[in-house]
């Protein structure tokens, strides 16, 4: 086989990836607009991504929940001895 019909066959391989591909995001376009469309309608994020064989899977995230982490993070760094008693900076010897 020469270089030109190995070309070819590398050429039209591409082509086909790229048309089953395409195909596959129109499909799981179509499959999750309700879900997509409902999701914005809340005001929820809708991030796109590549799941099992090439097909696109969706990750819905609602925005309230990052204040919620905020303010627990927060929270956390805020330990005092009212939450944990015996917890209090000056006590934090460790015996061995």
């Amino acid at each position: 086989m020469n270089e030109t019909a190995i070309g070819r066959r590398a050429g039209i391989a591409t082509r086909i990836s790229a048309w089953v591909g395409r195909r596959q995001r129109e499909l799981s376009d179509r499959v999750h607009a309700a879900g997509d469309a409902a999701a914005r309608q809340h005001g929820w994020t809708v991030a796109a991504t590549t799941a099992r064989f090439g097909f696109g899977a969706r990750t819905y995230r609602d925005p309230r929940f990052d204040d919620r982490r905020r303010q627990l993070s927060a929270g956390a760094a805020q330990v005092d001895e009212r939450d944990h008693p015996g917890a209090s900076s000056k006590d934090a010897e460790v015996e061995l």
